[in-house]
């Protein structure tokens, strides 16, 4: 089954802005997260959240609120997406039922503590639908889980009050996630079009980064935070493509391309403040022999000044090891770091960029990791960046 395509700026989108703020409002401690993994013909995912940590409530009390919406649909090996979503959302379904300890208001596992789960409440939305009520760390919250078509979509609403009674009502956060599930089963019903990222994953192409590294790549994967700074991040998956028969071994370069921009604002503890901090953070870890414990090890080598990028930039390669698995080779990866205005812009790549194929081919060699011809990558397309970003 062809799958639609959907972002997280688009689910977002979807809840009428008049009733996401009467759930969850606007302010200094609130803020809104997006995010779009890199989406495939067998796959589309997408999520979108907002949250505030003191809101002020209508009765004049504060409290904690969280609205999360997410969907995903993907075509399996063996079964069609539609089955597939039918499944998984039929297992899932009995696995909520399995959980259930409160019935008729009263606790049915004989426990005083840890997180309580209602009965299961069928719902109209989609082909099959349900609604779990429940009270746990986050407070008291309602899940719904939708089924439409290929699509499995969850809605959850809730959270805790800092002043007053200890949790919002049961009818409160039910009658929300009612609500906003509406509004999303109608946008995964429309016809989704071409979907495109926006604002900062929108700058580098596939094209452009496939050309600083080698075929293929695949993304970019997009999230973002709306608080008070904001952030996005976008990754790239760079894989080499190897021809090949069946049965025959073989091994491919390549690696992950992220890119991480935070808007730090004025101030401070600004965007300067911020990359200044990094530097002596990472010449720190030079000079202790880097960081780690018994499970993973990493090693700095010395920090080198870049010109040409904003007002100053930095790169650090970077060695990690598994002290409790000698025998596997470290995990190098570079990283670009770059003070623009009142942004910072970390370019990061870690993978290998040489070697690979046919295991039993001419001059095979295993994939490996070359420092500088990975800086030169990874600085070439922050140019390119810092050059589209607006």
């Amino acid at each position: 089954m062809k799958l639609r395509q959907i972002t997280g700026d688009q689910l977002c989108a979807a809840v009428p802005d008049a009733l996401r703020k009467s759930l969850v409002t606007d302010g200094r401690y609130g803020g809104r997260d997006a995010s779009t993994p890199a989406a495939t013909d067998q796959e589309k995912r997408a999520s979108c959240s907002w949250s505030n940590s003191k809101m002020t409530l209508s009765d004049g009390r504060i409290g904690y609120r969280k609205l999360s919406v997410s969907v995903q649909a993907r075509n399996s090996e063996t079964q069609g997406a539609a089955e597939y979503a039918k499944s998984q959302f039929d297992r899932d379904k009995e696995a909520h039922e399995r959980r259930v300890n409160v019935k008729d208001g009263n606790r049915t596992d004989g426990r005083t503590s840890g997180s309580a789960f209602g009965e299961l409440k069928s719902l109209d939305h989609g082909d099959a639908s349900y609604l779990q009520t429940s009270i746990g760390h986050s407070g008291m919250s309602a899940d719904v889980f939708v089924l439409q078509g290929p699509w499995l979509i969850k809605v959850g609403y809730g959270g805790d009050n800092r002043t007053g009674t200890k949790y919002p009502t049961g009818d409160e956060v039910r009658e929300a996630a009612d609500k906003v599930s509406a509004a999303i089963v109608a946008e995964m019903a429309k016809d989704g079009g071409a979907a495109k990222p926006t604002g900062p994953c929108a700058v580098l192409t596939v094209k452009q980064v496939e050309s600083a590294f080698f075929p293929s790549a695949q993304g970019p994967s997009v999230g973002g935070a709306d608080g008070r700074i904001k952030q996005t991040s976008c990754s790239w998956t760079v894989k080499e493509e190897v021809e090949h028969k069946p049965g025959e071994k073989f091994t491919s370069r390549g690696g992950t391309l992220t890119i991480h921009v935070v808007d730090w604002g004025g101030g401070s503890t600004g965007s300067t403040f911020q990359f200044d901090r990094d530097a002596k953070k990472y010449d720190r870890y030079r000079a202790q022999g880097g960081i780690g414990n018994q499970i993973t090890h990493t090693t700095y080598e010395p920090r080198k000044e870049l010109t040409g990028l904003g007002e100053k930039a930095f790169a650090v390669i970077s060695a990690t090891t598994r002290p409790d698995k000698p025998e596997q080779p470290a995990t190098q990866e570079v990283l670009v770091k770059v003070l623009s205005g009142d942004r910072t812009i970390e370019l990061v790549f870690r993978g290998t960029t040489s070697g690979g194929g046919l295991v039993a081919g001419p001059g095979y060699q295993e994939p490996a990791f070359e420092p500088t011809a990975a800086q030169s990558a990874v600085t070439e397309l922050a140019k390119t960046f810092l050059a589209g970003l607006k």
